[in-house]
């Protein structure tokens, strides 16, 4: 298993600058993941985070993209301050408030002004999603134990590793979003965070293969030790 996660890393690395490649690429490791792990409910469970997280961010990418861009906008905005609702108790719902804030504000002002708008509210849209993948990380334990009474669920460090990768994933997000805004209120030229982030990206999503490698080979040793 270790050999596989070193393979995967080195392929994570090797498509760096393809991120469509490397999105598919994440999805393979996941079912690979999950079926190496297939006795390990824990493991399973974050990886369905995982998998949800992705799936969402792939759909709402593809809402993005029909007609009523407006309506589109202000559903996904909706969205986020309901997300912000849930996780309110989190500290990385902070991030969210600020970048629904100055988003909203920035929106309205574009609106005012008769200004073309950037699509901020796509990364307001992921930034929601990932602070909500958080939310389940956080309460995972508790919901499968209500899914799965009859099953031992506990807290990994796997659970941890993840809990605070989205938090960084959320950072990111509000970094691109100030840029943004930035760039098309005080300072055209900036372009630091944008031309950045796909490799800081596939950087954090590499760590990330890495992580659930290492952490799921840890947990799995014991019984490979025992047969």
């Amino acid at each position: 298993m270790a050999l596989f996660g070193g393979l995967f890393i080195f392929a994570g690395i090797y498509t760096f600058g393809n991120p469509l490649l490397f999105d598919r690429l994440f999805i393979c490791i996941l079912i690979f993941t999950a079926v190496i792990c297939r006795h390990n409910i824990n493991v399973l469970g974050l990886i369905v985070i995982l998998v949800i997280q992705r799936l969402v961010e792939e759909s709402a990418w593809v809402i993005s993209e029909l007609e009523y861009k407006d309506l589109i906008k202000a559903c996904f905005y909706l969205l986020s301050i309901a997300v912000y609702w849930v996780i309110k108790y989190d500290k990385v719902s902070r991030i969210l408030l600020v970048a629904l804030v100055f988003s909203l504000i920035a929106e309205f002002y574009w609106i005012y002004s008769n200004q073309a708008t950037p699509e901020i509210y796509w990364y307001v849209t992921l930034l929601s999603s990932y602070s909500f993948a958080r939310h389940l990380v956080f309460m995972r334990v508790v919901y499968m134990e209500e899914l799965f009474p009859n099953r031992i669920i506990e807290s990994v460090n796997l659970d941890w590793q993840i809990y605070k990768l989205f938090a960084v994933f959320s950072v990111l997000q509000l970094l691109m979003i100030f840029e943004y805004l930035v760039r098309n209120l005080i300072q055209p030229n900036i372009l630091l965070v944008w031309k950045t982030y796909p490799y800081f990206s596939q950087v954090c999503y590499t760590y990330l293969i890495w992580v659930i490698f290492f952490e799921s080979y840890k947990l799995l040793l014991p019984k490979l030790l025992r047969a």
